[in-house]
C-alpha cells in the first residue's frame, strides 16, 4: 500500500455518509448498509435485524479491511489485473492476504476513529484493528 497520510485518512473518514443501499444486492437475512466518503473510500455493513453486525468491509487507497463473525479479521490489497466479471473495481482484482498487514490496519484505524458512522456499528472491526496492533 502506498501509505496515504495521516492527514488523508482522517479527511476521507469525516467524509463517509451513508447511501441508500436499496440497489445492492441483499443477502438473506441480512441488511446491507453502504458508506461512500472521497477518494472512493466506501464502507459496507451487513447487519442482522437486530441491528448486529455480521459482516464489515472498507475499502480505501486501494486496499481492503474486512472483519466477519465467522472469519474474523482480514486484510487485502487491489492488484493490477482485469477483473473477469466486471466488477466495481475494474481492471483491479481484490486479493486478500495471507496475514493481517499491520500497516493496512493502522491506516483503517486512524480513518475509522475520523468517521462520524455509529461506533456500535463499526466496534466488531475496530476492536479486531485494535487486537492486532496491540500484539
Amino acid at each position: 500500500m502506498s501509505r496515504p497520510t495521516p492527514e488523508n485518512l482522517k479527511a476521507w473518514g469525516a467524509s463517509l455518509r451513508e447511501i441508500d443501499s436499496s440497489a445492492l444486492v441483499q443477502e438473506e437475512g441480512l441488511k446491507v448498509r453502504w458508506y461512500l466518503g472521497d477518494s472512493s473510500t466506501e464502507l459496507y455493513c451487513w447487519v442482522h435485524a437486530d441491528g448486529r453486525p455480521d459482516h464489515l468491509q472498507l475499502v480505501f487507497a486501494r486496499v481492503s479491511v474486512e472483519w466477519g463473525e465467522k472469519k474474523g479479521l482480514t486484510t487485502g490489497t487491489f492488484q493490477a489485473g482485469g477483473s473477469m466479471a466486471g466488477g466495481r473495481y475494474d481492471p483491479y482484482l481484490l486479493s486478500v492476504g495471507k496475514e493481517v498487514d499491520r500497516e493496512v490496519c493502522e491506516a483503517a484505524l486512524t480513518l475509522l476513529k475520523a468517521s462520524t458512522i455509529d461506533p456500535g456499528l463499526v466496534k466488531p472491526l475496530v476492536d479486531g484493528l485494535v487486537r492486532v496492533l496491540g500484539s
